[in-house]
């Protein structure tokens, strides 16, 4: 029973390792586009109608979607959300870069939307007279709401917020769904480039005792740490606002410190993953032997000993690649509660 325990740590570590790499290249890839702020203010040109649902081929629909999933959209049809973004209420919450803000209070946005749609003039005939001129969408979400306040200019401000709170908690799912795809996206490329097959994995820990003894034993440490975990996926409505003061440059080359933690830790567990390369070999016996070979040499990425089955190979990266996405944090978790049930390592709180 135990043996089969240490396999499932020994297993469980690698998966939370892999899971704070996948974490990390995701978030650099995040800053790097700025793509919280990018989705942002896609999230709220659609609440003020100026983001239409597209139309027309599967593939051109496709497409589209691919790039809003990456936050680019077309700023000549969001002219409203672009003037609004120019509000110093909102503009003073830019990070230093030109990047835009990742998190707007509501009571910022109401107060910079009245303050747009009446021109300054915090009128609320202002604000009538202006939405009369606006979109169809924006017109029918907004005149019910000065209608219900009954020309009460903070009733009208506390309606719009209540909506705009509402529409960021969807935002925040809707965003959390996108992270999760595009980290299988990234957890799938690093398995499969560097044939990090689950199966394969197995199979060898087991002939390998020495092994599962030496990661369980890594696990133990981290446990007595409570776990080692990587980033999380910070949601559009939980930027703080010590997030955003931080130059974006300085952010990147935090994240590529920690993406190069992460990675080394994954290096130096020793496991049987990668490519057999031919021409590795050849190098490292020219360099032992000060001899060079006699036939030319191509570049070659050939499967390890024993892996000869590509169906079970892609199972594995895909395995591997869905593990990726669960995040550091849940498999350290559960390699707290393994090690309870072992009788030892860390005791939950």
């Amino acid at each position: 029973m135990l043996g089969i325990l240490d396999i499932i740590i020994a297993v469980f570590l690698i998966y939370a390792l892999f899971s704070g790499l996948v974490s990390g290249l995701n978030e650099l890839i995040v800053q790097m586009l700025a793509m919280r702020g990018r989705i942002l203010f896609e999230s709220i040109a659609a609440l003020l109608g100026e983001l239409p649902r597209e139309t027309g081929s599967a593939s051109k629909r496709w497409f589209s979607n691919f790039k809003r999933m990456l936050g680019f959209i077309d700023r000549q049809k969001a002219q409203l959300t672009s003037l609004l973004y120019q509000h110093p209420l909102i503009d003073t919450l830019s990070p230093p870069g030109g990047s835009k803000p990742s998190y707007i209070p509501p009571a910022v946005f109401s107060t910079a939307l009245v303050q747009v749609l009446s021109n300054n003039n915090a009128s609320l005939d202002a604000v009538r007279q202006s939405l009369a001129k606006r979109p169809e969408p924006l017109n029918k979400l907004l005149m019910p709401m000065l209608d219900e306040a009954g020309y009460d200019l903070e009733k009208f401000k506390l309606k719009i917020e209540q909506h705009y709170i509402a529409v960021m908690d969807r935002v925040g799912g809707w965003y959390k769904r996108r992270s999760q795809f595009m980290m299988f996206v990234i957890a799938f490329v690093l398995a499969s480039g560097f044939n990090v097959d689950s199966i394969y994995i197995v199979q060898q820990m087991q002939k390998n005792p020495e092994q599962i003894e030496l990661l369980v034993n890594i696990a133990s440490e981290y446990s007595a740490e409570t776990g080692k975990s990587s980033i999380n996926i910070t949601g559009i409505t939980g930027t703080s606002a010590d997030q955003e003061k931080i130059d974006p440059e300085e952010a990147l080359l935090r994240q590529i410190g920690k993406l190069n933690v992460d990675a080394n830790d994954f290096r130096n567990l020793g496991l049987p993953v990668g490519w057999h390369i031919p021409l590795l070999d050849a190098v490292e016996h020219t360099v032992a032997t000060q001899k060079t070979e006699s036939q030319p040499l191509t570049l070659e990425f050939l499967l390890l000993p024993g892996q000869n089955n590509w169906l079970l190979i892609i199972i594995g990266w895909i395995i591997t690649a869905l593990a990726g996405t669960l995040g550091a944090p849940f498999w350290f978790d559960a390699i707290s509660k393994l090690f309870t049930i072992r009788g030892t390592g860390k005791k939950p709180e």
